[in-house]
């Protein structure tokens, strides 16, 4: 298994702050990413079950793909009308052409490109749509960046790796269309979560560095969290705060008569 692979994994290290705290998929993303009339939808890399449970409804059947028996057995109990498989972007234990779109939720950057993109392909009908999504916290608000960078800062005093100031780049790489998709679309998005406390620092723990820390470390950087929270934005008690959200929205459609 590929470093990246395996570092998705980890994920189900933190099941229950994962479920709890990450974010959902805007309603108006899966307006732009499903197709009307959608019979069977994949969920690939579906953690817990956020984006499956929204895109019930859309479809006539759900399969919710993911690796981490953690994350599965969770899914199963949040979306019980999805059906949950184990399988990666790179092996999936399904049919030829048999679904009408596959969607992708904070999750291409674990995958391999060169054999995930041959095998979605695979499972898609042709004219299907491949849709991969981002949503994260909009760094270009000023006190999102700072809290941003200070939570950065912890963590790496924590790991003993060498401080970070600058902001990091959200830049991942895209997938490849090559001739088995059609060139890609793009929307992009903003909406903000309504949060205290408590939620901001659960959500802020959910980031992949945060789960890097051994446990220990990520609880004193929660509790450092939690202090600048009430220090510098007056954010302590039950009081809340509008979290800005941004996201970015990638589509394609699967080349009829090409094979994989």
């Amino acid at each position: 298994m590929a470093e990246s692979a395996t570092r998705g994994l980890s994920f189900g290290e933190i099941v229950d702050r994962y479920d709890r705290f990450r974010p959902g998929v805007p309603a108006e993303a899966l307006d732009w990413l499903v197709p009307d009339g959608c019979g069977t939808v994949i969920d690939l890399a579906a953690g817990t079950g956020a984006l499956a449970r929204s895109l019930t409804g859309r479809a006539r059947q759900v399969i919710a793909v993911e690796p981490d028996p953690r994350m599965r057995e969770r899914l199963a109990r949040n979306c019980p009308e999805a059906l949950p498989l184990h399988g990666t972007g790179e092996e999936m234990a399904l049919p030829d052409g048999g679904a009408d779109a596959l969607l992708i939720s904070m999750a291409w950057h674990w995958m391999d490109p060169q054999r995930a993109v041959p095998e979605i392909a695979r499972v898609l009908r042709d004219g299907g749509t491949f849709g991969v999504l981002w949503n994260h916290r909009d760094l270009s608000v000023p006190w999102v960046a700072e809290l941003d960078r200070f939570t950065r800062t912890l963590r790496a005093h924590e790991s003993g790796q060498e401080v970070i100031t600058d902001t990091p780049s959200r830049a991942v790489m895209d997938p490849p269309t090559g001739s088995l998709f059609n060139p890609l679309e793009e929307r992009r998005l903003t909406w903000s979560m309504t949060m205290t406390a408590e939620d901001v620092v659960g959500h802020l723990g959910t980031d992949a560095s945060s789960v890097a820390l051994p446990a220990a470390a990520r609880e004193a950087v929660d509790e450092q969290v939690a202090r600048y929270l009430c220090d510098e934005l007056g954010l302590a008690y039950d009081r809340t705060i509008e979290l800005p959200m941004a996201g970015r929205c990638l589509r394609t459609t699967k080349v009829p008569g090409i094979a994989p």
